[in-house]
């Protein structure tokens, strides 16, 4: 072999092979890590990625689904030109056009639908959010504040119970901490870069607490106590803590008289919840609870560490409230390690300074609009989220009530995150008009109008804040595959070819960045994107420790256990206080349904076609107890039907004592057995509108 050929088969960047590094970053968790990575080019096609050394937080590693980014890229279903459908809606029946004809079709459409009602269109996005603010901004520009997310689902509920609560979005801090209760996170799996700072406690002599039904990798490998309630009661058991915290005069009653709202109606609330009574409900050992209270009070370091996930119940915003609770109790916030406030700089992302994105979202707010979507049905979500509530958009379509919806403007939408999925795309099928924009052809592209291809984190310039005070602002490492653009080009065409007047989207993305970011400090972009890795931003202020406690920002003035701001809906059925709300089982579907958890292999829907990543778990598996399916007669691989009251599916059973006694485990995203076909559209959080993914009621049986 010549030193030639060793340099190419290795694939070393230098003059004789042809390879360049460029640096970029992966977008497939957005707005999650957004890893930064090396792509290793050579003639216009990247051939290789690597993590980028002393890149904030991700320092050169990459998850399962960043080192599969190649096979991710250049996935076969890659959308390559702009589509026309020529079929009837809902055929999958289409025919290339160019950009323009694609374009000015979508801006005629909207246009006639604007002058009729433009409250009308409903401009709804799903993965990736890194555009976000621009799509807020036109749907504003267009004359409606019909803006949907994928939120309606995602995190947004753990906002709203910090809101509730503080007055704004915290975040559990355990820098320095010895003791760190996982309440429903699987760090190790759902965030690596968390995971890391959870194994580095473990190896330092730290405790591990992890609260979870399943007995996820982080209960397995990490947990120094592994608490596992029955799906649904961890209220209950939070409950329970707090009288045992209560009982033995732990709580920090100084921090609590200056601070606190609701105490007393709190208290007298949570001492119904003896361990005992708790271990009924939840199934936990009541001396395992005492000693949950007693670790948690003993360190003054200990943290607690609440996942999103809590809030997948029907009474999941009281639950994360509940868990939240104990903190509160304690007095740890304000400080590290302990609750801390979160500043969201840029698209869910702390930068630690202000920009001004929420001022480029409203100052083109129109007036006299109609009600968003979901904001009647769900007046706390309307209080406090500045877009419609998702989940009740098919309820809407479906009923015209209370007004019609004629036009979807889709942006990277998934119909498989809906409850009862199928009616989203029949509800398409019935509109004047929809386009969809997309990297892969999905469903929802197949009964669309038009269909926009739309290309990665890798053909893009993208600028992102990171912990640390630091900003990232990439170029393109390729030319953006076949016909693609970029999602915010496609929404600053739309602006122009409108017509609708916003002179800064009409100028481009580069434009939209200076003037969000302004207050940073930023004034020379062009280094920012030269540079090898994120840049500190100038005018960012680091947290005071306690400075939060000097401004509480809820009706109170003070965190509230009692939120004053649900009592404005007592009549609707919320509740102020994090009541414990049990849920009522149908015999005829005696099994506890938990969904929506992730893989390490992928993000939703978005791994299951890269050949990597789906060779981890190729099958749709639902995991069962040993014990269940014994009883069943059920073995390992066998084919299984699950079914609910709305839906039916088929997976192969994976025989796991992960599961627990009387709960089927099912990861989502799988085409061919989508678990929330099982999910009724109406098994939704009525403080939230959050779906139930991780509790709602199934049969199970052998195929």
């Amino acid at each position: 072999m010549t030193e030639k050929e060793r340099l190419q088969k290795f694939k070393i960047p230098c003059e004789e092979t042809g390879i360049e590094i460029r640096p970029t970053m992966c977008d497939i968790c957005s707005p999650g890590m957004q890893c930064g990575v090396n792509a290793y080019i050579k003639d216009g096609e990247i051939i290789k990625l690597e993590g980028t050394d002393g890149f904030p937080v991700s320092n050169g590693k990459l998850c399962t689904k960043g080192a599969s980014g190649r096979q991710y890229l250049y996935r076969e279903d890659r959308i390559r030109t702009p589509m026309k459908r020529v079929g009837p809606k809902g055929s999958g029946q289409f025919e290339p056009v160019s950009w323009d004809e694609a374009l000015d079709i979508c801006a005629k459409k909207l246009l006639k639908l604007r002058d009729e009602d433009p409250d009308s269109v409903v401009w709804l996005t799903g993965y990736s959010k890194w555009y976000r603010p621009f799509l807020h901004r036109l749907a504003h520009s267009f004359g409606t504040e019909n803006y949907l997310t994928e939120s309606s689902a995602c995190h947004r509920a753990e906002v709203m119970s910090y809101t509730a609560m503080f007055g704004e979005t915290m975040r559990a801090n355990f820098a320095g901490a010895k003791t760190v209760f996982c309440w429903g996170l699987n760090g190790l799996v759902n965030v690596y870069t968390l995971g890391q700072g959870l194994l580095q406690i473990h190896e330092n002599g730290g405790k591990i607490v992890v609260i979870d039904p399943r007995m996820t990798h982080s209960a397995q490998q990490l947990a120094d106590l592994y608490v596992r309630p029955r799906a649904g009661t961890d209220a209950a058991l939070a409950h329970a803590v707090a009288f045992c915290i209560l009982e033995n005069g732990w709580q920090d009653q100084t921090f609590i008289d200056k601070y606190v709202h609701g105490f007393e109606q709190y208290k007298a609330y949570v001492e119904t919840f003896t361990p005992e009574r708790a271990e009924e409900i939840t199934g936990v050992p009541a001396e395992h609870i005492r000693y949950m209270a007693q670790l948690l009070a003993e360190d003054p370091t200990s943290v607690i560490v609440p996942s999103n996930a809590l809030t997948h119940r029907v009474n999941g915003f009281n639950t994360y409230r509940a868990v939240v609770s104990l903190s509160v109790l304690l007095g740890r916030i304000g400080y590290e390690p302990g609750l801390l406030p979160e500043n969201d700089s840029f698209c869910h992302s702390d930068g630690g300074f202000q920009s001004l994105e929420l001022q480029f979202i409203d100052e083109v707010r129109p007036s006299g609009c109609k009600c968003a979507v979901g904001k009647e049905r769900f007046p706390l979500w309307g209080d406090m989220v500045d877009e419609g509530q998702a989940m009740d958009l098919v309820r809407q379509m479906e009923t015209g009530d209370p007004y019609p919806i004629k036009a979807l403007a889709c942006f990277g939408v998934n119909n498989r995150m809906y409850p009862e999925s199928d009616r989203l795309l029949a509800a398409m099928d019935k509109t004047e008009f929809s386009f969809a924009t997309d990297i892969f052809w999905t469903d929802v592209c197949s009964h669309a109008d038009i269909v926009l291809p739309v290309c990665t984190s890798y053909e893009r310039g993208e600028v992102k804040c990171y912990a640390g005070q630091f900003v990232n602002f990439t170029k393109p490492a390729i030319k953006p595959l076949y016909e693609s653009r970029s999602d915010t080009d496609v929404i600053c065409e739309l602006a122009k070819r409108m017509k609708l007047g916003d002179k800064l989207l009409e100028a481009g993305y580069d434009a939209c960045v200076e003037y969000i970011f302004s207050p940073s400090g930023i004034t020379d972009w062009e280094a920012v994107k030269n540079a090898p890795l994120p840049v500190p931003v100038p005018n960012a202020k680091p947290y005071v420790q306690g400075s939060f406690l000097e401004n509480i920002h809820t009706p109170t003035g003070k965190i509230e256990l009692y939120s004053e701001m649900t009592a404005r809906y007592a009549d609707r059925g919320l509740t102020p206080l994090p009541e414990y709300m049990p849920e009522t089982m149908d015999p005829k579907y005696p099994f506890t349904f938990i969904t929506g958890s992730r893989l390490p292999n992928a993000i939703h829907s978005r791994g299951h076609n890269v050949p990597w990543l789906r060779s981890l778990r190729p099958d749709p598996s639902v995991d069962i107890c040993a014990a269940d399916a014994r009883d069943l007669g059920i073995s390992q691989g066998d084919d299984v039907i699950l079914e609910s009251p709305v839906g039916r599916i088929t997976a192969k059973a994976n025989i796991t004592e992960v599961a627990n006694r009387g709960e089927l485990l099912m990861f989502h995203g799988y085409k061919e057995a989508n678990v929330n076909t099982l999910l009724p559209i109406d098994h939704l959080d009525n403080h939230t509108g959050f779906p139930g993914y991780k509790q709602f009621s199934v049969a199970l049986r052998k195929a």
